[in-house]
């Protein structure tokens, strides 16, 4: 697998990174999503952190379980244990479906993705949690698994100094804004932050938002692009990777 230095050695290569892994083939945000975006030959996986209510991290995107399992409410009202018991496989395609898609398609904790795909593949991690106490454990298994220039934490402003009073070499990508996101003050911001790699959003970015951000030493990864033309495009704009719902059909037109 490559490591997030060997991404910065050539600006050139493009990468494609699974976003909640698989996610459009598969459901979100699960061991099957990221077995199956590693797969298809992904750089990178992306996911989504947020704590239950013993303060274990677990993948979710959505501030509560509805949309995507047979059950309801904040993870932070359930513990580990019942969110376990729940089924994951209820989103699909864009659809939220009657019935489950897969008969034992589980919540991950954060540790169960770090202990199967640590050297598999690189990781970018979307830290949601507004709990403290499962920050400082987020931390305390990057940590444990040795992820450094193997992942990062891709977060807003707020969880700056949070994350670098608990481990300062923890790598961070800093996003500050949605249509802001890509505008050269905030740009020059995050490489002040000693931020390697930039997440522009594709509607808000142009050709001169990629070479500003090759031109300050950073990588872009752009939200989000599911087709290929579109990627094509973007290459020739000078844009460094993307994230990607279809990472199986995505991989096929990388070159």
């Amino acid at each position: 697998m490559k490591t997030l230095s060997d991404f910065c050695v050539d600006p050139d290569y493009f990468m494609i990174t699974a976003h909640r892994g698989a996610s459009f083939e598969f459901p979100e945000n699960t061991l099957l999503s990221m077995r199956r975006a590693v797969e298809a030959g992904a750089d990178m996986i992306e996911f989504d952190l947020r704590g239950s209510a013993d303060q274990e991290p677990v993948l979710l995107h959505d501030e509560t379980i509805d949309r995507t399992s047979n059950a309801s409410g904040k993870p932070e009202e359930h513990t580990l244990s019942e969110l376990k018991s729940y089924n994951f496989s209820y989103f699909l395609q864009g659809v939220r479906r009657e019935t489950p898609a897969y008969s034992d398609v589980t919540i991950p904790t954060f540790e169960e993705v770090l202990a199967e795909f640590r050297d598999q593949v690189a990781m970018n991690i979307q830290v949601y949690t507004k709990d403290d106490r499962v920050l400082a454990e987020i931390c305390r298994l990057f940590k444990k698994y040795d992820m450094y220039d193997r992942g990062y934490f891709m977060v807003t402003g707020e969880y700056v100094e949070k994350i670098r009073r608990i481990d300062s070499k923890i790598e961070l990508c800093v996003a500050r804004g949605w249509e802001t996101r890509s505008k050269p003050e905030v740009l020059r911001q995050a490489k002040a932050d000693n931020c390697r790699f930039t997440q522009p959003i594709r509607e808000y970015s142009t050709s001169e938002t990629y070479r500003y951000i090759r031109e300050l030493g950073m990588r872009s990864n752009v939200f989000f692009c599911d087709d290929p033309a579109q990627m094509i495009e973007l290459k020739k704009s000078g844009a460094q990777g993307i994230l990607t719902n279809k990472a199986h059909l995505m991989c096929r037109y990388r070159h």
